[in-house]
Parts: C-alpha cells; sequence; structure tokens
C-alpha cells in the first residue's frame, strides 16, 4: 500500500462520530428522547451476545415504566422478573404486568465472559437508572456535562484528564472502562444529536478530540499490527482505527 493510502485517523473519527450522530437522529425520530437514550444504553449492556435480547428487554419494559418503579433495588428486581431470570416479585408494584416476560432461555451465557453476565449487566444498570428517575436520563446527562465545563477551561494539556467522562459518568454498578465505552459511544453522540447548545456541543467535541484513548480490543489491536508506525493519541484516532478497520477488515499489510 503506498503512502498516500494510509489512512488518516482524524478523517475517519471524524466520520466515525457523524454517522454516530446520523444513527441517534434517527433514533429520535421514532422514539421519545428519554426512550430513545435508554434502548442505546440497554443494547449496549448485551454486547457481546445478547444485544437484541437487552433491547427486547428495554421494549417490554420501556423507560416511562422505570420511573414508575422509583428505587434500585425494585428496579432491579422488576428487570431480572421481567428477563425471566428471577421468580421474586416482592416489593414489585401489583400494577406491573408480570405476565410480559421474556424466556430465560434466551439469554446467551457461552462465550460471554462473566462480567457480561445479563444478571450482571441488569444489577449494575440498575443504579444509573434509580438516580434519573426524577429528572429523567437525557436531563441527567445534560446536567452533569454542564457541570463539568463549569469546572473545566480546556485549554491545556492538564486538562484534558479533566475534561473526563469519569466525572459525568460517576454512577455506581459498572466499571470505568465499560462507562467510558458507553459514553463516547453513546451519550456523547446522543447529547450532540439532541442539544442546541454551543456550549456543550463545544465540550463535547473538545473531549472527542483531545481525550486518550481507550483500551484496545480486537479491531485497534488488528489496525496497529497492519499499521505499527500510525500512533492513536485521542479517543478520535481511536474511533477513527476503529473505523477504518470495519471498512477494510482485509487489510493484512504492515506500514
Amino acid at each position: 500500500m503506498t503512502k498516500e493510502t494510509i489512512p488518516d485517523l482524524k478523517y475517519y473519527g471524524k466520520k466515525w462520530l457523524e454517522l454516530k450522530i446520523q444513527r441517534m437522529q434517527n433514533l429520535l425520530k421514532i422514539a421519545d428522547p428519554d426512550e430513545a437514550l435508554y434502548r442505546e444504553i440497554m443494547l449496549s449492556l448485551g454486547y457481546p451476545n445478547n444485544k437484541l435480547n437487552f433491547l427486547e428487554l428495554a421494549l417490554l419494559t420501556p423507560y416511562s415504566e422505570i420511573k414508575k418503579l422509583g428505587t434500585r433495588k425494585i428496579i432491579e428486581k422488576a428487570l431480572l422478573y421481567r428477563a425471566g431470570l428471577t421468580e421474586d416479585k416482592t416489593d414489585i408494584p401489583s400494577s406491573f404486568d408480570f405476565s410480559l416476560r421474556i424466556s430465560k432461555t434466551i439469554w446467551k451465557y457461552k462465550g460471554t465472559r462473566p462480567a457480561n453476565f445479563p444478571d450482571k449487566r441488569i444489577k449494575g444498570i440498575s443504579h444509573l437508572l434509580s438516580e434519573t428517575v426524577s429528572i429523567g436520563l437525557v436531563n441527567y446527562f445534560q446536567k452533569k456535562i454542564n457541570q463539568q465545563i463549569g469546572n473545566t477551561k480546556p485549554t491545556s494539556i492538564l486538562t484534558r484528564r479533566e475534561a473526563s467522562p469519569k466525572k459525568i459518568m460517576d454512577f455506581k454498578g459498572i466499571g470505568i472502562q465499560r462507562k467510558e465505552e458507553m459514553f463516547f459511544n453513546i451519550i456523547m453522540p446522543f447529547i450532540m444529536s439532541f442539544s442546541n447548545e454551543s456550549q456543550l456541543n463545544n465540550f463535547l467535541h473538545f473531549m472527542f478530540e483531545n481525550y486518550p484513548p481507550l483500551k484496545d480490543n480486537r479491531l485497534t489491536r488488528d489496525f496497529k499490527t497492519n499499521y505499527p508506525s500510525i500512533k492513536i493519541n485521542t479517543v478520535k484516532e481511536y474511533m477513527g482505527a476503529l473505523l477504518f478497520q470495519k471498512e477494510n477488515k482485509n487489510i493484512k499489510q504492515k506500514h
């Protein structure tokens, strides 16, 4: 492969973000903002083998119903029951439709790491859901981001670290690596597609362009094998490498 065809990761990172924002805009055409964001979060919990099952769970137990359940323990128990993963109905309101359930046999455990087992993911996400019931998911994250803007002046290398999703995603129940992935893959592009606040959007773009890359996965490792001379320094370049690798799966040359 010639020098001219070596991938421009900033270009592919920009393209990745545009595709993500377009996806979120399409979701907002068919669902209430809180429901759309809730479905995307639930879908992501199913990685790698249970994504459609988690989406079905989100459709059967919409965010509007989650808000009525209120507390974390009841939200967790209701989701587990509807997922077919428990028979315990204790404290779930009588208005809850107990006949509406997913068969526990659809959940895939083979090839799934224990940390990604559906019951563990449901228990983990119940922390976030319970924190948001009073103001809604979208408002919750907009508020968190605006608080972070107030505490950060994105002008230096130091504040690249301070402008961190760790402070925005400070709920319990999910590890920091998965929180970072959830932020950049879902929360950031969703809020960009939803909000008209220029300061908020500028801040999110700053984070995208300056925050250090996420932990390597199979695609980024393949990219680094194919292009060992190209350094991935930011989330934008990291996502660019992901998109490039997806679009060029058969490339195996080293540069």
